[in-house]
């Protein structure tokens, strides 16, 4: 029993885990920096003579041995024990470590220097009394290291090798080169003289080029000179013909038949020798030609005048392609220029001339023709706003009477100090007395209305950045807002943004210009005919005034097929208006491709955004495999609603994607719909949505929903906005502007008629066109069945695989909890998975078994289809 019981208790024995271990290990290394800490307070404590009598004594010995230096020694203990027991077996640690030691000792050496002089009968326990005693100078190491370099190297050599070798300490304990600043600044030295050499090369081979220039003009100079000197008799009088071209041989054929052509060409008096003998009797005639392979006819016997015409056809076509084929090489262009024009007339010499620069001027403006530039429509095609003053200075102080008054009779005494009048809201501007709550104000707001007399009115207490309630009043008459005077605007016009755009005027009358850019995604929502699509006009003709097409692109989606068409054919519309929901989808989708594409290049090229990129591949230097530069895209989506009816899910997370990633990437959304609904701007979409513009709406919950306060209900309607960017502490009241469906299409016609049609973009177009993911979940919306793909499979069945493999366990619970569906939906995932094998069967209240590993079920995901 003895013996059974000492072998059980043998096999119970367990060794410590590795975990384990390394957590004794880390309580001991506390247990010791905490020892060490203890010892080294003591030290500090007792160098200022309140450690006692250990500490007096623990004092004079480190005075002695370093001197003034042991103020400093508690500290750096410490931390050298500390550093080495967080670098435990590092070796950079240890040298570091004796690095700082032998710091200590060269600063002991350089203060024994400096406070006593060097003295040769001195001995070393002299250094370390006076040091214990005075608690200056170096103390013993101190004084040793200087005793033993004085005699050999001096007392300035000593202060020199002290110095250099402290400034090597400190090189190993920091790991910083003194001389690394040094070599940028040779390296900048020398890439400026690299550039001024480069360009300095370029000048002398822009220099040579000129002179080569001027010389093969000065030698042409110099032959129509030497042409028109020599006679033309002499010229058929010299026996000896050099240099002589086809073109001048076959002129000088047709002379024996006497065409009359030719006749005045050549004066009719005797000339000795005369007679044309063929070419291989002419040992000193020379052809210099591009036609060497050209058949010559035998010039022995005289040519009919019957064939003086077909002669003359065939010189054309030979001249014009020796014209048009002349050699680019200097030197031979002068010999050639020289023999072949030698026997032409000044007239043909000059037309040809002339013919040949004007194709050398066709070429290089062929080669160096710019591309075509984007031409702006002129603000003519625009209806200017007509000039209105508002309301009369006599009624706005009626009004403002009003105020004080209404507000006193309720007890509430204010001061109006201004009024803005806008173009349909007039502010005043309320100062009220001490003691006065702001809320009591608030609290009149339908007494203000009924006394004032008009329709609705909106109070915004207090306004931001001033100590005053704003009453805002419309006016008595409106005054619209056009577009032109927006983009006429000084606001507008200085705005180097690219996707800047006019949203309308303040209360003040000032022009408000906002960048998508910044923003950068936009929500507007508002009540049926409250200004939603005028507002969309508004910034689509912005950007087409403001943006080249080859720097911002647009995608339009327009459910409601009759408000975007118009602007189909314009150059910066990607493809064409999308009007199918599901297309829609799919666009939002391909966005969601481009994004990631573009990050993917940006970690390329080791920029962070499409401007940091773009300005990168303008400064490469030319390659074929160059990136291009990258547009803005800008996605303008005209009913959010009907979208989230037909596609929800996908609608719904690409838009997410697309707000909380796509800024950098150039990117950007502007969301429009008409029921601003919480299943329509989702929390997700409302929190990645940072930018809002909120029109009349009909309560006070929606609202909320759009901008997160009440006062969208109290809006008057006609494109009057709560607009509300990032960046705003509250929401500005402005009149949007007013552009008429006549203005947009003439527009749009004059950029398809002066910019030529839209280049839309294939990619996206086949893209929408294979993508079947869409029609998939836009039908399941109808068919009710969108939790099952085509082979009556869950969603989740791959997902749901994976994660019980991971966890090598099996429950519907864990299913329900981890995917967020019901009891049923799990079970049936359940099911799935162990018709497939994955799982084992039911096993009671047990969780069932795990079958396949993680490869084995990839590789049925990818071909279990087939076996089945």
């Amino acid at each position: 029993m003895a013996a059974k019981s000492t072998k059980k208790r043998k096999t119970t024995t367990k060794k410590p885990t590795k975990k384990q271990q390394q957590e004794n290990a880390a309580i001991r290394d506390e247990i010791c920096i905490l020892c060490v800490l203890a010892v080294c307070i003591l030290l500090l404590i007792s160098n200022f003579g309140i450690g006692g009598m250990v500490g007096e004594a623990v004092s004079s010995v480190l005075f002695g041995l370093f001197g003034w230096i042991a103020y400093l020694i508690p500290v750096l203990i410490f931390s050298v024990v500390a550093f080495l027991i967080s670098n435990r077996g590092n070796s950079h640690a240890y040298i570091k470590s004796i690095a700082l030691f032998v710091l200590v000792v060269l600063l002991a050496t350089l203060l024994e220097l400096i406070m006593n002089p060097y003295d040769a009968t001195a001995g070393l326990m002299t250094y370390y009394h006076q040091s214990s005693v005075n608690r200056t100078a170096g103390g013993l190491f101190g004084g040793f290291l200087m005793k033993l370099l004085c005699p050999l190297i001096g007392k300035a050599g000593t202060y020199v090798v002290v110095i250099v070798l402290a400034i090597v300490c400190v090189i190993l304990i920091t790991e910083k080169s003194l001389l690394k600043p040094l070599g940028r600044k040779s390296k900048v030295v020398y890439e400026d003289a690299k550039k001024l050499k480069e360009t300095t090369a370029i000048k002398s081979a822009q220099k040579r080029a000129a002179q080569k220039k001027e010389k093969t003009a000065r030698l042409e100079e110099q032959a129509k000179e030497q042409q028109s000197t020599v006679s033309k008799p002499t010229q058929k009088r010299n026996k000896k013909v050099s240099g002589v071209s086809f073109a001048t041989t076959l002129l000088e054929t047709p002379i024996r038949g006497k065409s009359p052509e030719l006749k005045e060409l050549i004066p009719e008096e005797p000339v000795e020798d005369m007679s044309i003998k063929p070419l291989d009797e002419m040992p000193e005639l020379t052809i210099e030609s591009p036609f060497d392979d050209v058949d010559v006819p035998d010039m022995s016997e005289p040519v009919p005048e019957t064939e003086t015409m077909a002669v003359e056809e065939a010189i054309a076509p030979i001249e014009s392609v020796s014209v048009s084929e002349e050699p680019e090489e200097t030197d031979m262009t002068e010999t050639t220029t020289k023999q072949t024009r030698k026997h032409s007339s000044p007239e043909e010499k000059a037309a040809v001339t002339k013919e040949t620069e004007s194709v050398e001027a066709a070429v290089q403006a062929q080669n160096t023709a710019p591309a075509k530039k984007y031409l702006t429509p002129p603000l003519d095609l625009l209806k200017k706003g007509k000039a209105s003053g508002g309301d009369s200075n006599a009624h706005l102080r009626a009004t403002a009477m009003k105020l004080e008054q209404t507000l006193l009779n309720f007890g509430v005494k204010v001061h109006v100090t201004n009024a803005s009048c806008g173009p349909a809201v007039t502010r005043y501007e309320l100062q009220p007395e001490q003691g006065v709550k702001v809320s009591k104000i608030v609290g009149l707001a339908d007494d203000i209305k009924l006394n004032l007399a008009v329709s609705d009115l909106r109070i915004e207490a207090p306004i931001p950045g001033k100590a005053a309630v704003g009453i805002e009043v419309p006016n008595e008459e409106n005054t619209a807002v056009m577009l032109r005077d927006l983009l006429e605007a000084p606001e507008f016009q200085k705005s180097k943004a690219k996707l800047a755009f006019a949203v309308g005027k303040d209360i003040a009358g000032k022009v408000i210009v906002a960048d998508i850019a910044k923003m950068p995604h936009l929500l507007v929502a508002g009540a049926t005919g409250s200004g939603k699509s005028v507002c969309i006009n508004t910034i689509i003709m912005s950007l087409i005034y403001k943006a080249d097409p080859e720097d911002v692109k647009l995608i339009m989606v327009d459910p409601k097929v009759v408000e975007l068409n118009v602007y189909n054919g314009i150059p910066h519309l990607l493809i064409p208006v999308v009007t199918d929901p599901r297309k829609a989808a799919g666009a939002l989708n391909w966005a969601v491709a481009e994004m990631m594409k573009r990050y993917q290049l940006f970690a390329e090229y080791n920029v962070r955004d499409l401007k940091g990129f773009n300005e990168k591949v303008s400064n490469l230097e030319p390659a074929e495999n160059n990136p291009k530069k990258m547009a803005q895209i800008v996605i303008i989506v005209d009913e959010l609603a009907d979208l989230m009816m037909v596609a929800p899910k996908d609608v719904e997370g690409a838009i997410c994607r697309l707000a909380q990633l796509a800024r950098a990437a150039g990117i950007h959304l502007i969301l429009a719909t008409q029921r601003p609904s919480v299943n329509v701007i989702t929390g997700l979409i409302k929190a990645n949505m940072p930018s809002r513009i909120a029109f009349a709406v009909s309560s006070g919950v929606d609202s909320r929903t759009i901008i997160d306060m009440n006062g969208a209900e109290k809006l008057l309607g006609k494109g009057d906005m709560l607009f509300y960017p990032t960046g705003y502490p509250k929401p500005v009241r402005v009149q949007g502007s007013f552009v008429s469906d006549k203005e947009v299409q003439q527009v749009v016609d004059y950029l398809i008629n002066q910019n030529g049609g839209a280049n839309y973009s294939s990619d996206l177009e086949e893209h929408l066109s294979n993508d079947n993911s869409v029609e998939l979940s836009g039908s399941a919306v109808f068919s009710g069945n969108s939790s099952e793909t085509e082979d009556n499979r869950d969603h989740y069945f791959a997902d749901a695989g994976f994660f019980i493999i991971e966890k090598e366990k099996a429950s519907i619970g864990m299913l329900q909890r981890m995917f967020k569906i019901g009891f049923n939906r799990a079970a049936r995932i359940m099911d799935q998975l162990a018709e497939a094998q994955v799982v084992g069967p039911e096993e009671g209240t047990k969780p069932r078994k795990v079958l396949m590993t993680k490869e084995e079920f990839e590789e049925y995901l990818g071909t279990g289809k087939k076996e089945d």
